[in-house]
């Protein structure tokens, strides 16, 4: 099965809902189109006053396997397109995650720290033979759309914000709930060493971060909780 990436970045406008929120309904859409979810990643770039964003700066990436390759995911366009916000500047990137070369993976790098220019990832799209799309307004939305997908297949950097099972997780697990979700637990240790029989607070929130292409959960002991809570919290809410 081929690994298909979809970036998407600008779908929104200051009152609809951002742009995590159509990914995952993309995300949806191709598994009723018989495609495998692999999770859908948020990927923050540079916040700077020459960059018109809308709230954060961030694209988003959905990860699929299919036995069609790409074109499968072509319906992604007409799928944004009809689903973006009034007055956003939508840009959609689809590609085999093997087409993802240097370039384009330095392109999504220097996103992270450089204010860059719509024809800049159009002519890297191009060269690498990759779909990539500006569906309205200023077609801003190319530039994370294609960094996006290149931070995602470079696989250091960004967050799950969704995964097969990911927001329907109780309050309390175990470690093999997580494994079973596909989620790796990696342990900020102090003096206490995990044991079988621990239990795991998810404080309601988990957003496991993308480390070496895996979604991997950071935890720490919580002597408040009596068991290990993410790293990562919602506006680092206490513990109390």
């Amino acid at each position: 099965m081929a690994l298909i990436l979809i970036g998407i970045d600008d779908t929104d406008n200051e009152t609809s809902p951002g742009t995590g929120r159509l990914a995952r309904r993309l995300s949806a859409e191709c598994e009723k189109r018989g495609m495998e979810q692999l999770g859908v990643t948020r990927h923050q770039f540079l916040l700077d006053p020459a960059i018109p964003y809308t709230s954060h700066n961030s694209g988003a990436c959905i990860a699929v396997a299919g036995d069609d390759g790409i074109e499968a995911a072509t319906f992604a366009f007409d799928f944004v397109s009809q689903r973006a916000s009034e007055g956003s500047d939508p840009g959609v990137c689809i590609a085999r995650a093997d087409a993802v070369q240097r370039p384009i993976i330095e392109f999504a790098d220097a996103a992270t720290n450089k204010v860059l220019k719509t024809e800049d990832a159009f002519s890297l799209a191009g060269a690498a033979s990759i779909p990539l799309r500006g569906l309205g307004g200023s077609c801003q939305g190319v530039i994370g759309a294609l960094a996006s997908v290149g931070l995602r297949a470079q696989g250091d950097a960004g967050r799950f914000i969704d995964l097969p099972g990911l927001r329907e997780l109780p309050r309390c697990v175990d470690a093999k709930t997580y494994d079973k979700s596909g989620i790796t637990i990696e342990y900020k240790i102090t003096v206490r060493q995990p044991t079988p029989d621990d239990i795991y607070d998810t404080l309601g929130w988990v957003r496991p971060r993308l480390i070496s292409g895996k979604a991997v959960l950071i935890v720490e002991w919580s002597e408040q909780r009596n068991a290990w809570v993410p790293v990562d919290r919602k506006k680092r809410r206490p513990l109390e």
